[in-house]
């Protein structure tokens, strides 16, 4: 490969967020891209390894947050890997994803007008095969060329296709980069329309990375023509004069339910239970079962059947969250509450669940509880006199 090509070569890391979708295992003071993955790397911390791999180097990586406390959790996790503290920048959130591209677009041109950039977000599950690293150097092409290039995933999980962008391309015209010329967006389809795009030989899941040059489109494209109210994704991608997408076919997954980080997470072999957060576990016939516990904190959990299960610390709070995995995406739904009005207002403190007990001991002015597609569970917490925190969660009956 031509080593001066990738000196041109810049990142983008996205890296704003609320917190609400991974609730418990996430929260607005620790968005999910500073959670770590299976207790090893967090996710901004393998988008920035992917980003290596990818010949960027970290010293021209830049990574946008929209608060200060995100900014203080991209510099811990990422300046050791090399990243400039100084390339660390605060966005106002009214940009979202498409406007920060492009603030970030002119930034760069401004000290760097040749420089290919990859823009990324920050919480996506990627394994960086052959096929992934191919797609994106089709794009780093197509930008080369001056033009713009997205790239999409051929994926074959239907929840995953209700839950994401979607790009369809005129398949009967790659370019010389193996890329398609865009055709079209739909955004989150329904369950048939769904299947029918995951099946189709013209449809991707839109990642959200996007390859470009720092001058393309520079003066259609600057922030000052970036409204109040941002600029959706999809409108900006409108906007792009030629667009391509280089399709690739890899592990991905956008991590936006309890159930999909369930999915990536590291499983006992035989009865597939999950445990993350570095806290200790006790399973008794469990099944299919994501449990995590905050470091110092100890879980104890019996006949969990396909269900998440988070004790945690929220706002100096202990909180633990019971959540039926197919039905997680509720789990956005407690977190409003929570933020809102510092408890979970949902009848029962729930939501679509039913006959769950809360039961605690020296900590009831404290406790935080949730459910979510749950029932007949019962969960008891307590400080012992070292002052560790213990919960117990049991299902009564089973389903």
């Amino acid at each position: 490969m031509d080593q001066s090509r990738h000196k041109k070569r810049r990142g983008v890391i996205i890296a704003g967020g609320s917190g609400y979708r991974l609730f418990g295992i996430s929260t607005p003071d620790r968005p999910k891209q500073f959670c770590r993955l299976n207790d090893k790397d967090t996710f901004i911390q393998a988008t920035v390894s992917r980003l290596n791999d990818l010949e960027v180097e970290p010293n021209r990586i830049m990574i946008v947050t929209t608060n200060q406390t995100q900014s203080e959790l991209a510099r811990e996790q990422t300046v050791p890997m090399g990243v400039l503290s100084q390339n660390i920048l605060e966005f106002s959130p009214h940009l979202d994803y498409a406007g920060s591209m492009v603030k970030a677009k002119e930034m760069i041109r401004a000290i760097d007008k040749d420089a290919t950039i990859i823009n990324t977000p920050s919480d996506q599950y990627i394994v960086a095969n052959e096929s992934f690293k191919e797609s994106i150097n089709n794009a780093v092409s197509v930008a080369e060329h001056n033009g713009a290039a997205l790239l999409g995933v051929k994926i074959g999980d239907l929840v995953t296709a209700m839950g994401c962008g979607h790009a369809t391309y005129d398949n009967s015209r790659p370019d010389q980069d193996g890329c398609f010329p865009v055709s079209g967006f739909i955004e989150k389809p329904s369950r048939d329309h769904a299947d029918r795009l995951m099946r189709s030989d013209n449809s991707v899941c839109n990642t959200g990375i996007l390859v470009w040059r720092a001058d393309y489109m520079a003066d259609e494209l600057n922030s000052k023509r970036i409204g109040r109210n941002g600029l959706a994704t999809d409108a900006l991608m409108k906007k792009l004069i030629g667009l391509k997408v280089a399709v690739g076919r890899f592990p991905w997954h956008d991590c936006g339910t309890l159930k999909s980080f369930y999915e990536i997470s590291k499983k006992s072999p035989n009865h597939k239970n999950a445990s993350l957060g570095g806290g200790t576990f006790e399973r008794i016939d469990c099944r299919r079962s994501l449990l995590y516990a905050e470091p110092g904190m100890e879980l104890r959990v019996a006949g969990a059947r396909d269900d998440a299960i988070i004790f945690t610390i929220i706002k100096d709070r202990p909180a633990i969250i019971v959540a039926r995995l197919d039905e997680s995406q509720h789990v956005k739904t407690l977190a409003e509450d929570f933020l809102k009005h510092d408890d979970f207002l949902s009848e029962d403190f729930s939501f679509g669940a039913r006959n769950n007990t809360v039961l605690c001991s020296n900590i009831s002015d404290d406790l935080i509880a949730g459910f979510v597609g749950v029932e007949n569970y019962a969960t008891y917490v307590t400080k012992e006199p070292d002052g560790r925190l213990v919960a117990v969660v049991s299902q009564q009956k089973r389903r």
